[in-house]
């Protein structure tokens, strides 16, 4: 009778059966599961014929043994495949964890301890020229993967995180079987755990988790401010005036000066008092029975509308061209029967044109006027009739001639909230494929717009320091095609989608370039405002990296638009679009480096920063045309490209005075570092590169002083730049820090002294009459008619950089009056 079949299942017997299979050199392939090993019994042939049955017993055997051939073991292949896969006998790829696994949504994925022969472990070692006596059999542990995320979609959810498994065991074998017991046992331990875990679906916690703010850990409790208060606003790390803090020794000897009420202190009350003056003579009585009343003649509105569609238009598109131009001929028609909201547009667009009509900005006063009415209009009932494609144009051309005008410029940001929310709210963040069936027109018109508003947003974020509040999942809009606008037909967008070339030169091929980087800034705006962000330098050199990749491309396709520009019929790329999309990508150069420029002069590890951040301040300032001489003067009305955009740059506000601001305040910082090492080298050399950048500060200080001329009237920036010039040169003739102060107080008092002759001539042009003696006005007319029905808004009382005169601002004047000259709607139509 044979022996009874031996049984092992995860018991080293079993194990060392296997061993046994493989060691042998024959035999067939067995299953990859042997769930149960029997051992064959051996049968006796019976005695041999030399041999009688009167033989001993123990001579029988031994000629039994030596008669009968012995049947070697067969060997079995080793368990590769996952358990899991062995289980449901299919094949298995060995990974960990296997895809079969991962399709299946099996956690987790284990393999069984595997076991090395004694022969292969023999023959492993043999080439060493060791030998430390017979092999041991021995084992591999088993392994297991770590648990993977339950799917979202899942039945049940739970707040609670998974205890990650034990790393899984070296695979160096173990010399002894108790061993390998005790891995096997606790690698079926370790399954059981996670294979309950995963029963709950226990996950981790998603990305958009709720936060308790009374339960934040030490670490998020000591966070970094990123960012600096001022009265009752919060600015982040992109905001202007956290460069100004890089001149601790400049705002301490004015700060000194102002409490001493010596040197510049008392000519910047005087220019305070007088641009007061000027900026409530531009002010007009605002009514909503005159909305739209205020359009010059035709021949001044050709040419600022024909100035806004040539300068922001090719570059930010909003309009739709030959639509606006059928309307404005049709308004000259009959301009007493024309749509308000048509006229709206029209003020608006005249309103950017004026920033670049004249060096002067003659039209200022006339720009404010028409962009009040805009937003009077838009604050009018019913507002459900501003939700419609042409209201968010309006709003989009006020952003920006709010930005450009000097109209609250500070608040765009919270206008750009605004505009976002009501574009969702319109459906412009789904792409039209989703929504309905719609035209090539209505499809295309809707992408251009939603992509205008997400560079607006970006825009302003880095301008109030404030983070974008948008990322890429809040929307699937796809990028406008590459058209032109007399391309935009009547066809279905989805039956017949319009065929277009990327390569090719259209209206749309500026803007479609400038969105290619807009991920990537976007990135960057968040890693540098959103305080939850960490403070990585490392990161800050892969976005670095990124940018440079991104300004690189930009570079190579706006030259490749301007060679195809060249065999075009029409002109539709010119200097003015190249500049200002490159003015959009390379102020995040400076924005992303500014939070360690300070800190670069003292630490060598952060050195980069510094010499990216000046690099990207030269080219910024080459393209501002702060860095080589002025373009020569054009007449009014003119389009010149570059007359244009050096226009735009000295009267403009917003982004086209913070940027060169920036600018100069890295470029400054440097030129006064050169100086200290000039001061304390041995040779006391100059430095090289630092005749360059006196240029670039000498030339911005025409700037300052041709943008009071066009009507700025904040003077602090044209004094700051003038007293860090007068630091660096008093570093340069070695004086005491004594002199040094006081030639920064000269400095800053010889400025105020030329501030306020340039603010004269502004009020004299604008027929304002004032003091000698302290600026105010002579004489205030009082008003004639009744004020009632009329309201005054001051939209711009934080339009300036007089964050410290708030505290004398009369705040009742911000609490309008009654409409009684509204029409009555009612309210069935709202």
């Amino acid at each position: 009778m044979s022996p009874s079949p031996h049984l092992a299942i995860n018991h080293p017997g079993w194990l060392f059966k296997e061993s046994e299979a493989l060691d042998s050199g024959q035999g067939h392939a067995a299953p990859e599961n042997p769930e149960v090993v029997v051992e064959p019994a051996r049968e006796a042939d019976g005695p041999g014929p030399d041999e009688g049955p009167s033989a001993p017993l123990a001579q029988q055997q031994e000629q039994q043994q030596r008669s009968t051939p012995r049947l070697e073991k067969k060997r079995r292949r080793p368990a590769l495949s996952c358990e899991q896969c062995r289980r449901r006998k299919i094949r298995c790829d060995r990974g960990l964890p296997c895809v079969n696994c991962v399709k299946s949504k099996i956690s987790p994925c284990t393999y069984a301890p595997t076991h090395i022969p004694a022969s292969r472990l023999k023959k492993s070692a043999a080439p060493q020229g060791q030998d430390a006596g017979p092999p041991q059999p021995a084992l591999v542990p088993a392994r297991s993967s770590p648990l993977f995320e339950v799917p979202k979609n899942s039945s049940q959810d739970t707040s609670s995180d998974i205890i990650p498994p034990n790393p899984p065991t070296s695979s160096v074998p173990s010399s002894t079987s108790e061993t390998s017991v005790v891995d096997a046992l606790a690698a079926r331990v370790r399954e059981l755990e996670q294979r309950l875990a995963g029963g709950f679906h226990i996950s981790r916690k998603p990305d958009d988790k709720f936060i308790d703010c009374n339960r934040q850990k030490p670490e998020e409790e000591n966070a970094p401010m990123k960012g600096t208060i001022s009265k009752t606003r919060f600015f982040g790390q992109s905001h202007w005036m956290n460069g100004a803090d890089m001149f601790p020794n400049i705002i301490a000897v004015l700060k000194q000066a102002e409490n001493k009420k010596i040197g510049p202190h008392r000519m910047l009350i005087k220019c305070k008092v007088l641009a007061r003056t000027i900026k409530e003579n531009r002010m007009r009585p605002l009514s909503s029975a005159t909305i739209g009343q205020t359009i010059p003649l035709r021949h001044l509105a050709d040419q600022l509308v024909d100035a806004y569609f040539v300068t922001f238009e090719g570059a930010v598109r909003i309009l739709h061209t030959p639509t606006f131009r059928a309307e404005y001929e049709r308004y000259w028609q009959n301009p007493s029967a024309a749509n308000t909201v048509f006229v709206m547009q029209l003020q608006l667009c005249m309103a950017l044109g004026a920033t670049v009509h004249d060096d002067l900005f003659s039209l200022r006063s006339a720009a404010i006027q028409w962009v009040h009415e805009a937003q009077l209009w838009l604050l009018l009932p019913p507002e459900k009739s501003r939700m419609t494609i042409a209201g968010l144009q309006i709003m989009c051309m006020l952003t920006i001639a709010k930005a450009t005008c000097a109209v609250g410029q500070d608040l765009t940001w919270v206008t750009t909230g605004g505009l976002i929310r009501q574009a969702m709210y319109m459906g412009l963040h789904r792409d039209p494929k989703h929504l309905a069936e719609m035209s090539v027109y209505r499809s295309e018109i809707r992408r251009r717009l939603w992509a205008t508003i997400l560079e607006l947003n970006l825009q302003s974020a880095y301008d109030a320091g404030g983070p974008p509040l948008i990322s890429p999942k809040h929307f699937d809009t796809r990028l406008p095609a590459n058209l032109n606008d007399d391309q935009l037909t009547d066809e279905s967008d989805t039956k017949n989608p319009p065929k277009s070339n990327p390569d090719e030169l259209t209206d749309m091929a500026v803007p479609l370039a400038l969105l290619k980087s807009h991920p990537l800034r976007l990135t960057i705006i968040k890693h540098i405002n959103e305080f939850r962000s960490k403070d990585s330098y490392s990161e800050t050199l892969r976005l670095n990296s990124e940018l440079t990749k991104a300004c690189r491309t930009l570079t190579e396709r706006l030259a490749a638009l301007t060679n195809a520009q060249l065999h075009a019929s029409r002109s539709i790329i010119t200097q003015f679009h190249c500049s200002l999309v490159q003015l959009f990508v390379y102020r995040c150069f400076i924005s992303l480096h500014q939070p360690m420029l300070r800190r670069a002069a003292e630490d060598p590890t952060i050195y980069y920063s510094r010499k990216v951040s000046l690099d990207s301040s030269l080219k910024v300032a080459q393209i501002c045309g702060l860095s080589h001489p002025r373009y020569p003067s054009a007449p009014p009305g003119s389009t010149d490209p570059v007359a244009t955009f050096d226009r735009l740059i000295t009267n403009g506000a917003g982004l086209f005075r913070v940027v060169p601001m920036q600018t100069l305040f890295s470029i400054g910082l440097e030129f006064i570092k050169k100086k200290e090492e000039e001061r304390d080298s041995l040779g006391g050399m100059p430095s090289m590169g630092s005749n360059d950048l006196r240029s670039v500060i000498e030339a911005s200080i025409s700037w300052s002083e041709r943008r009071i001329q066009s009507g700025e009237t904040n003077i602090k920036g044209y004094c700051f730049i003038n007293a860090f010039l007068a630091l660096a040169d008093g570093m340069e003739r070695r004086l005491t820090q004594d002199q040094i102060d006081q030639a920064v107080i000269d400095a800053g008092e010889r400025a105020g002294q030329k501030s306020w002759e340039l603010l004269k001539q502004v009020a004299e042009r604008d027929g304002v009459i004032v003091n000698e003696a302290d600026g105010s006005p002579v004489s205030v007319e009082e008003p004639v008619e009744s004020m009632e029905g009329i309201v005054e808004m001051p939209f711009d009382w934080l339009g300036d950089f007089n964050w410290d005169g708030m505290n004398e601002w009369s705040w009742g004047r911000q609490v309008p009056k009654a409409f009684p000259d509204l029409d009555a709607t009612p309210m069935s139509q709202i």
